[in-house]
């Protein structure tokens, strides 16, 4: 997966993807690829780093002569959306896999993770998830330092003042833009909505990976984050979000009594 369990500050997602566009250009010895990466640097160890992220993930192969060859479509390299796309459909899905894990931790944490330092979130990260593995302290605050970066490529966030705000709207509307399942311009029950998320998003609410940490989902109450979230779009009016009286379907955000959508939701309609 492209995402190890020692994430390092230096393997930024725009470094990977320079990494796969000059690949396009052709094959190229592992030591040309590193002087790439890394020019007029003795000791390439930020090159080195980025080289095993795309190796493990699959998007790059060395050959038995140490030739680096590209394994990710022409296409897909050429477009950001999808090449963020791509990522994310490998570094989510895994249960085991530790970024996924701590992202849908995160996306569950409720508005105290804005006020979290990152050696907070590390501690209780241990204390709360990684112990139960059996595992040694996977993430320390410099790990976290490397996620917050993914996660503002995946679009779960954005970082402020060295703090994490959980707002995955931008996720969501990068995944509609490319979906082709969910009818648009017309309203679906919102139930429909979040079976497709949940599918498509594993590390948000309903996901396979947000479940083990969301105790309120089976109550139909949806997180913070994924409120937040929602509520962006809707505000954007990427989306329309609608409560019906006498509709037994309910769902529950976050309370904010002074927005359009103070708290209950029964239809969403996507635009476009």
């Amino acid at each position: 997966m492209p995402f190890d369990n020692r994430m390092k500050n230096m393997q930024t997602p725009g470094r990977v993807h320079a990494l796969c566009k000059f690949l396009l250009l052709g094959s190229y010895p592992v030591e040309t690829v590193k002087e790439f990466i890394q020019p007029n640097s003795a000791d390439k160890i930020q090159a080195n780093e980025v080289i095993n992220l795309a190796k493990n993930g699959g998007l790059i192969e060395l050959d038995k002569q140490n030739i680096a060859h590209l394994n990710v479509p022409e296409e897909i390299v050429r477009d950001h959306q999808r090449f963020e796309h791509y990522l994310a459909v490998k570094a989510f899905p895994i249960t085991d896999f530790i970024f996924g894990r701590f992202s849908a931790w995160v996306m569950s944490r409720s508005e105290k993770v804005m006020i979290e330092t990152r050696e907070e979130l590390a501690e209780r990260f241990f204390n709360e998830v990684t112990k139960k593995y059996q595992a040694t302290n996977e993430f320390n605050k410099d790990n976290i330092i490397a996620w917050m970066t993914w996660a503002n490529f995946f679009g779960l966030g954005h970082t402020m003042d060295t703090k994490f705000v959980a707002n995955p709207s931008r996720r969501i509307q990068r995944l509609l833009e490319i979906d082709r399942e969910l009818q648009r311009n017309e309203f679906i029950s919102f139930k429909k909505f979040m079976k497709w998320l949940g599918e498509n998003c594993p590390e948000l609410d309903g996901g396979k990976l947000n479940l083990e940490f969301n105790e309120q989902f089976a109550s139909q109450q949806l997180s913070f984050a994924l409120s937040l979230g929602l509520r962006t779009l809707h505000d954007l009016k990427f989306i329309t979000l609608k409560n019906t009286r006498d509709v037994e379907d309910i769902w529950y955000l976050q309370d904010i009594p002074m927005h359009e959508i103070p708290n209950q939701v029964t239809e969403i309609m996507v635009k476009g």
